[in-house]
């Protein structure tokens, strides 16, 4: 896949004529992967034309907003779709501005010849075009909202399942587990002297689920090993306001400081908690390692 980063709306033609889905594609989930799926199936080349940062996100002045997928992870799932050509679009104040026929003429322009977008698709100076804007000037494919157990997929309810922890139906939306990429930085070490020493990892602008302890598997230099993660403010010990993501790696005794690593979330166990001792901690720990292992012995994952 060809990733083409375009800033102050300076827009390089393609060298051939291409079928885009256009949209924001967070989470890259069922909905989306529809749009893009019908994408590839009208002969040209296939092309994603996305917004960096995200244009709501930008005019609502929100820092560090969360997302399910940041930027670069996205990217990766799209490419292993089989996308031609990927099209970042930088998102500011001159864009913002760009009436619904500017946003026509560059797209024209880019030798974008069919376009896929969903039902409630807009664009342009205060989301002034719509899809009938759209079907007037290429040829055109709408994709009906993707329902599935009765539920709209979207963004917006994916960050609802996480934020209460319910790890299986996102991995249902998302049409596969839900994932967060990072280095693996210093922590306390307070896990190591309660005998899990635990990766602590740098989540950048993930969107994070809700505190509590999950068993995870983990990618770490290829290699997928199965464990158990904690998000939260530690409690107990060490409390922190900023909420953390550590993981506690199951056979895994070695100095992975500065690696990257992937965490895959499988299912919540149980809330974060404050216990009354250093002891009581360790001993719900055991127990959700047992829990965790269990979980693991009939499982058959691959990233």
């Amino acid at each position: 896949m060809k990733t083409i980063y375009v800033k102050d709306w300076q827009f390089d033609r393609l060298p051939e004529p291409v079928c885009a889905a256009i949209g924001n594609f967070d989470g890259v989930h069922l909905g989306h992967q529809k749009l893009i799926e019908e994408c590839k199936r009208h002969g040209l080349k296939s092309a994603v034309l996305t917004f960096y940062p995200h244009p709501s996100v930008f005019l609502k002045k929100i820092p560090n907003y969360p997302l399910i997928t940041p930027l670069e992870h996205k990217l990766d799932i799209l490419s292993r779709m089989g996308i031609d050509y990927c099209i970042i679009v930088d998102f500011n104040d001159e864009v913002a501005k760009k009436s619904k026929e500017e946003f026509i003429e560059a797209i024209q322009f880019m030798n974008i010849q069919s376009c896929v977008c969903g039902y409630d698709f807009t664009f342009g100076r205060k989301a002034e075009g719509t899809i009938a804007d759209l079907s007037k000037h290429f040829e055109f494919y709408e994709v009906k909202k993707f329902v599935l157990e009765d539920v709209r997929v979207s963004s917006t309810y994916i960050r609802e399942l996480l934020s209460i922890g319910e790890m299986k139906q996102t991995a249902r939306m998302l049409g596969r587990l839900f994932s967060i990429r990072g280095k693996i930085i210093y922590g306390s070490q307070q896990g190591r002297l309660l005998g899990f020493p635990t990766a602590n990892i740098d989540y950048t602008r993930y969107f994070l689920p809700a505190n509590g302890v999950y068993f995870v598997s983990v990618a770490l230099d290829h290699v997928i090993h199965h464990g158990m993660c904690n998000i939260g403010n530690n409690p107990t010990f060490n409390y922190t306001e900023k909420r953390r993501l550590e993981v506690y790696i199951f056979g895994l005794d070695e100095d992975i400081y500065g690696q990257t690593i992937e965490v895959f979330f499988h299912e919540k166990i149980r809330p974060e908690c404050q216990f009354p001792s250093k002891e009581a901690l360790i001993e719900q720990l055991k127990k959700d390692r047992i829990t965790c292992y269990e979980l693991s012995k009939d499982l058959n994952f691959t990233k």
